[in-house]
Parts: structure tokens; C-alpha cells; sequence
């Protein structure tokens, strides 16, 4: 059983991914971040913490995004997990390719804070808060 974990960023960048979990952690959810250093062990950081939404970047040293979304759609234990690819790749041809996996989205970076918030608020609505009953009289 995982931990309880609205988002999990995967970038090469550490800047990027600070700057995400910031703003998005500002935002509300609760947010991890994991070094992409192997396919396995983003693979291990998936399945430990079971996130309800996965952002990652395209373009990494140990594999590129589309390797990354294809060996997650495969594995059945997380392929229901949305996705949602932050790249600096415009192009259509990629942004064509990758939907086919099932993509919860597609962002192209720099991107304004209130941007990724809004584009993980279509991702992934923050639940609404849990309100005590008043008890009856």
C-alpha cells in the first residue's frame, strides 16, 4: 500500500521541480518529487507512493517521456494513473504521438504559475473539504 499523495513530479531539473512543488503544494495538494535517475527507480517511486496524478518532463538523461508514459501504461498495477507530460517540445508531431498513450495533458514549459495550477486543476480537481455534520439537537 502506498502513501497518500495527490502529485508526483518527474524532472531532470531540480529547479523545475522545486518550482513545481511549490506552487502546486501553495495550491493545495500534496506533492512529491523524485530525480529521474533510472527508469527503475521512478518505476519503485510510482508504486510507493501511488499519486493520483503523475507530471513529468520529456526530455531526461535516462529515458525520454515517451518511454517513461509507455513502460507506466504497460505496468498494471499504475497504468491508471493520469499523466501529465510538462516539456519544452512544441511540436505536434510529439504532442500526436504521445496522446496516444492516454495522456491526462500536455504543457509546454516556461510556464506562469497560475498556469500549471490551472492545468493541474483540470488534471486533478483538489477533492472538496470534508465537513463535520452538525449534530443533531
Amino acid at each position: 500500500m502506498g502513501v497518500a499523495l495527490d502529485i508526483l513530479i518527474i524532472d531532470d531539473s531540480t529547479f523545475i521541480r522545486a518550482f513545481t512543488r511549490i506552487h502546486l503544494q501553495d495550491a493545495g495538494y500534496a506533492v512529491e518529487e523524485v530525480e529521474p535517475v533510472s527508469l527503475f527507480k521512478v518505476l519503485g517511486a510510482i508504486h510507493t507512493y501511488r499519486p493520483r496524478l503523475i507530471i513529468t518532463d520529456y526530455e531526461m538523461p535516462f529515458c525520454n517521456g515517451e518511454t517513461l508514459v509507455r513502460a507506466i501504461r504497460e505496468d498494471t498495477e499504475i497504468k491508471h494513473i493520469p499523466i501529465l507530460v510538462l516539456s519544452a517540445h512544441r511540436e505536434a508531431e510529439l504532442v500526436g504521438r504521445l496522446t496516444q498513450w492516454n495522456l491526462a495533458g500536455y504543457a509546454v514549459k516556461p510556464i506562469r504559475p497560475e498556469d500549471l495550477i490551472a492545468t493541474v486543476r483540470r488534471c486533478l480537481p483538489l477533492p472538496a473539504p470534508v465537513v463535520d455534520p452538525e449534530p443533531e439537537p
